[in-house]
């Protein structure tokens, strides 16, 4: 079950908290599971080794929480994993943005962006879910 979930009509992102790294305690390790819907289904990702700077992740929420415009970026230590939230005065722009790069092929990248309401049901939900997560650190 996910610690954090950010749940749309065509995006759904899961994060589940892991581990505080035991010789870093800044640094702690997530599973994010990612599913964009599309007309003939649905890509899907799921990483199991996804770190986050706490300084970073308590940043980001904090940011939820405030009303003014403003950019809140949530980057994994690898810069693999994106979540991007563009909060104007009347909504706000959620792209989230996986990369897995492939050795002597190159990368996948698989991106999503929505635009909502801000004061939307979605962004009050994902605010809660980041303000209700346990802090381990």
């Amino acid at each position: 079950m996910s610690d954090i979930i950010f749940d749309s009509e065509t995006v759904s992102l899961g994060l589940c908290f892991l581990e505080l790294d035991p010789n870093d305690q800044a640094s702690m390790r997530w599973s994010v599971e990612l599913s964009i819907k599309h007309s003939n289904g649905c890509f899907s990702y799921l990483a199991t080794d996804v770190w986050f700077d706490t300084d970073i992740w308590d940043e980001f929420t904090i940011a939820l929480s405030s009303q003014e415009p403003k950019i809140l970026r949530l980057v994994d230590m690898s810069e693999y994993f994106r979540f991007v939230i563009e909060r104007t005065a009347t909504s706000f722009e959620t792209t989230i943005q996986v990369l897995e790069p492939i050795i002597s092929q190159g990368m996948i990248r698989l991106e999503a962006r929505l635009e909502s309401d801000l004061d939307g049901p979605l962004l009050r939900s994902l605010r809660d879910s980041f303000a209700a997560c346990p802090k381990f650190w």
